[in-house]
């Protein structure tokens, strides 16, 4: 596989898919994200203590420094990995691959519902169960219960 020179570490080689690095004639260990929860496939190395990720630095190398430096190195499919025909500079948070949720799909709560709400929360109802006949959060649930809290 080729390598290519990082364009601002001297003496950085990272070859197209981020599988090797290379500093100064020395082959650093590429290492795998290891958290319990939400499992992660980010790929690092560390050298000069620091931590860098892989997909940055060889999107760096074959495709560039990015225009600006607080954007991250994105992946264009998920599954193809760390290829540097997969990768490009995005600003942070943006992934093609997430589905782009529309927000406010729960009902909002009208003005002649709240009194009903208001006795059945005196009842002892859950607010889930409450939130749920509404097709609303039980935050918003919440939220009517704290304001008849405070006025009484």
């Amino acid at each position: 596989m080729a390598y290519r020179y990082h364009p601002e570490i001297e003496g950085l080689k990272v070859n197209e898919d981020g599988s090797g690095v290379i500093y100064l004639g020395e082959t650093l260990e590429v290492k795998k994200s290891n958290r319990a929860e939400r499992t992660t496939d980010l790929q690092y190395i560390n050298f000069r203590g620091n931590a860098y990720s892989i997909a940055k630095l060889v999107c760096e190398c074959w495709n560039g420094m990015a225009e600006n430096p607080r954007w991250c190195a994105t992946r264009k499919v998920k599954s193809k990995g760390f290829h540097y025909t997969n990768l490009f500079f995005a600003p942070c948070g943006t992934n093609p691959e997430r589905k782009n949720n529309a927000r406010g799909t729960r009902s909002k709560i009208k003005k002649e519902d709240v009194p009903v709400i208001e006795k059945r929360l005196k009842k002892g109802e859950t607010l889930k169960a409450i939130a749920k006949d509404y097709n609303t959060s039980d935050m918003s649930i919440s939220r009517i219960r704290k304001n008849m809290n405070a006025n009484e």
